[in-house]
């Protein structure tokens, strides 16, 4: 396992987690992509909890997620039987990569709080936004199944409020205000740091 090197992006809804392992994707190789979204629970799950006072399922707690399936998915990965979702293998102009080693870029909104995943990144991003606009930037997106009215001022952001306090206490996360424009740029400068070169 020490063949790779795992980035773990997480962070608030709408707060440009998927954005940023996109573009890791298209600039690292070989790398390999997992998105936490791909282990939600059906709907209609036992293991799914309501949110207090509605008839909707909490989708924005841990235990919304199959989240032992995805670290094993990762882990089996890394012992060389390719699980991931998306990948990017090819050598070519523009690339980053580092002699011997091979990337994982893990990305969810709740990947960093989920210990076992934690502890394997290398690389920790957490991104967050002030209310009013990760409110107006969630008003844009569409979800199966769709947010019902107050899911986000009772669900969403409380949530996120606790899960962002837990990774706050870790001095090993780098904290990024998602209205930036530079994550990539960050992201790149620790990479060079751990000995990423251009291929």
């Amino acid at each position: 396992m020490n063949d790779y090197i795992v980035i773990g992006v997480s962070g608030v809804t709408c707060g440009g987690k998927t954005t940023l392992a996109n573009k890791l994707k298209d600039i690292l190789t070989p790398v390999y992509v997992f998105h936490q979204d791909r282990y939600f629970y059906p709907d209609d799950s036992p293991k799914h909890v309501k949110c207090e006072g509605m008839d909707h399922n909490n989708y924005d707690i841990l235990s919304s997620l199959d989240m032992q399936l995805m670290f094993d998915d990762i882990t089996q990965t890394m012992k060389g039987v390719n699980k991931s979702h998306v990948q990017n293998l090819e050598h070519g102009a523009g690339k980053y990569g580092i002699r011997g080693k091979k990337f994982i870029i893990i990305e969810g909104f709740t990947v960093l709080n989920y210990k076992p995943i934690m502890e394997i990144c290398d690389l920790r991003y957490y991104f967050v936004l002030e209310y009013g606009e990760c409110a107006a930037r969630r008003c844009l997106r569409l979800y199966d199944p769709p947010d019902v009215h107050g899911y986000f001022e009772r669900c969403v952001w409380p949530e996120h409020l606790k899960y962002r306090a837990e990774i706050e206490k870790d001095s090993r996360v780098n904290i990024i205000d998602g209205t930036r424009h530079d994550a990539l740029d960050i992201v790149v400068a620790d990479l060079k740091k751990m000995g990423a070169v251009q291929i």
